[in-house]
């Protein structure tokens, strides 16, 4: 009885970009490979810009020449990795040498093919990249499922770029105990990203540095003995040592003080911690977690902040965007918050109106996601028992000033109001009063429906 064959990866069609300076080469590459298999090849001739070729095609494998006029093979290596760090390249060359293929391997090419070549040596490429594609791919699948289950990576929520390279970063770099600088402005969820990094490995102990003065900072950092001060009754071990095993996250770090960033940057180089009124070090091993709103380095630069310190925080550094620069999370994070309160303030409202979705996305939210998540709140209370959808007039009272609701600009706020501004926040206050019945602000207003429709249509095409 024959044995079982072994079973095969199911076939994947790959976009494949064919780098040649050679048109008659390429052809017949390109040829070979659609012969492999269903895939979508592309052939550039020495392309004169690689990087906006890549960007276009946005390929699963690239082929190309190790030797072309203007373009060298290894270069083009970079390219790709540049554009996708684990873009499979393999290299075609005539040139087979051992040096050359050595070369290659180090500049990081998945594979080395030589000319010239014949549909067996393309087909093995070829499948050599397909399982490497395919295990990748698998690889990402079971990342993502992990963090679909993780809760504090699903804290962070939104699928932007920026926001998909900031989860991806944290999973990479979370299980390490090297010191994290989080930087941002306020709102953008520094807190939560600290605690994805911790992900529940002992205690976690937060502190806000700009919210507590000097002397208690000093108390409560470093711990204190008995009699080391009046009140101090007993010894008290501090957070530093309450975070032993774990991470102590400083919030605002950059509102520390000349004294306790000195004494700071002592246990992070000893890893020993001397109480308030003790002659004796006690060690300790923790993870510090450091968040700052204003960039760490520009404080250095002035003198506001100790450059050694600084670089005991900065091992690994990350950059939360602000909520205007990741625009495309905005309803997504609002249609979450609306369920969120709806369902703590007993509310039946479940989702955000479509003229309240597009104000939300133009708006600039100096105050981040923290701000976005108090105005949703507040319109979902504010939301009459009848509504199940939260309109535009219940965010337009606290959204007003930042112009996209026909406010006088901020630019010259002693400029007097135009007819049309004035005639517009009655709108909006009608509407409000109407709990965002457009049927019922028309009635009061002693205007038709269409004439109500056409007026904020208006102003948002003008805002627009």
């Amino acid at each position: 009885m024959s044995a079982p064959a072994a079973p095969t990866l199911p076939e994947r069609a790959l976009s494949i970009l064919v780098l040649e300076d050679e048109p008659d080469v390429a052809a017949l590459l390109a040829r070979l490979i659609r012969a492999c298999g269903p895939h979508r090849v592309r052939e550039a001739i020495v392309p004169a810009n690689l990087p906006a070729l890549l960007a276009e095609t946005d390929p699963d494998l690239v082929f190309t020449d190790l030797m072309m006029p203007g373009l060298d093979g290894l270069a083009a290596i970079r390219a790709a990795h540049n554009h996708d760090p684990d873009l499979p390249v393999i290299v075609v060359s005539a040139f087979a040498t051992l040096d050359n293929a050595v070369a290659a391997v180090k500049a990081g090419a998945f594979d080395f093919l030589a000319k010239p070549f014949g549909l067996d040596a393309v087909e093995l490429a070829l499948a050599k990249a397909v399982r490497e594609v395919e295990n990748r791919a698998r690889q990402a699948e079971l990342c993502r499922q992990a963090q679909a289950r993780d809760a504090d990576l699903n804290a962070l929520r939104g699928q932007s770029p920026a926001m998909v390279r900031l989860r991806d970063w944290i999973a990479q770099v979370r299980g390490t105990r090297a010191n994290v600088l989080i930087e941002g402005e306020s709102g953008t969820g520094k807190e939560l990203v600290a605690r994805a990094l911790h992900a529940g490995q002992g205690p976690f102990v937060a502190l806000n540095m700009s919210a507590i003065p000097d002397a208690l900072a000093e108390a409560e950092l470093f711990g204190y003995v008995k009699g080391a001060f009046t009140g101090a009754a007993r010894d008290r071990p501090g957070l530093i040592r309450q975070a032993g095993g774990g991470s102590l996250f400083l919030d605002e770090v950059n509102a520390m003080s000349p004294l306790i960033q000195a004494k700071l940057l002592r246990v992070l180089q000893d890893r020993r911690v001397r109480p308030v009124g003790s002659d004796r070090d006690e060690a300790v091993e923790f993870r510090l977690l450091a968040a700052s709103n204003v960039p760490l380095e520009e404080e250095v630069a002035v003198g506001r902040f100790r450059r050694d310190l600084f670089h005991r925080l900065n091992v690994l550094a990350v950059r939360l965007p602000p909520l205007r620069e990741r625009r495309e999370d905005i309803a997504r994070l609002a249609e979450h918050f609306v369920n969120r309160y709806a369902s703590a303030h007993g509310r039946r409202v479940r989702r955000l109106s479509a003229e309240a979705i597009a104000a939300l996305e133009r708006a600039d939210w100096p105050g981040n996601v923290r701000e976005l998540e108090n105005v949703i709140e507040q319109a979902v209370i504010l939301s009459p028992d009848h509504l199940q959808e939260v309109p535009l007039a219940l965010l337009s009272p606290h959204l007003g000033g930042q112009g996209w609701l026909g406010a006088t600009p901020a630019a010259d706020p002693d400029r007097p109001a135009t007819l049309a501004e004035v005639e517009l926040r009655h709108i909006h206050a009608v509407l409000a009063q109407a709990g965002g019945n457009k049927s019922e602000a028309a009635r009061v207003l002693g205007i038709g429906y269409k004439t109500l429709l056409r007026k904020l249509n208006q102003t948002q095409e003008e805002d627009g």
